[in-house]
């Protein structure tokens, strides 16, 4: 009798652990779906370059046309960008704040800091640091991006002549979650929000520090 009984327990353990592999197995192939479907995804979305509002440090006073905004490469040249950030998405995101900025040798201003607001505010006193923000499907929040000079720019792309077209500053990356899981999405005005006008290799030293 007790080797019956023994012999059943084995068998129950058997089942037991079979049962446990399965749902283990199972519980793995449905995150690792969850984790592509979530990584495909590009929930977020700006308006219009209009909707931005834009400001400049002193140093960037000449700054062409609200409706045609320009400006020159300048050491402490800053760009002050307010504009909302959408969830176009099925799902609750949360924002993270400034993704990752690779280091770009041939772009004038990069995007370095990224603020909460209410999307018109380009004073950063109107504005507060960047917080994890959940974001709802059709939700918005307004952001204030600060653009600076890239200290990664290659002066020797540039001549003794300011020649040739400038670069459109058109997007900044955002670091978001969605179900836990972390991603990044570069989200683009659909037409540029200020141009920078091709330097000099001399201007260029002199902003950089080069």
């Amino acid at each position: 009798m007790l080797i019956r009984m023994r012999r059943w327990s084995m068998q129950d353990g058997g089942t037991l652990t079979r049962v446990l592999v399965t749902l283990l197995l199972f519980a793995v192939l449905i995150f690792a779906g969850l984790y592509f479907f979530t990584k495909a995804q590009q929930p977020l979305a700006l308006g219009d370059a209009v909707d931005a509002h834009l400001a400049f440090s002193d140093v960037l006073d000449d700054h062409g046309t609200a409706d045609d905004p320009k400006i020159t490469l300048e050491a402490n040249g800053q760009i002050y960008v307010a504009t909302t950030v959408r969830n176009t998405g099925g799902q609750t995101v949360t924002l993270e704040g400034m993704g990752t900025v690779g280091p770009d040798t041939e772009v004038p201003y990069v995007p370095v800091d990224i603020r909460l607001g209410d999307g018109t505010a380009t004073d950063t006193g109107a504005t507060t640091p960047f917080t994890s923000t959940p974001l709802p499907s059709g939700g918005s929040v307004g952001v204030l991006v600060l653009y600076a000079v890239n200290p990664n720019l290659n002066c020797a792309l540039f001549t003794d002549l300011s020649a040739g077209s400038g670069t459109e500053i058109a997007s900044f990356p955002m670091r978001f979650t969605t179900f836990g899981i972390e991603n990044e999405q570069t989200l683009s005005f659909t037409t540029a929000i200020v141009t920078v006008e091709r330097p000099t290799r001399a201007a260029c030293d002199a902003a950089t520090g080069g």
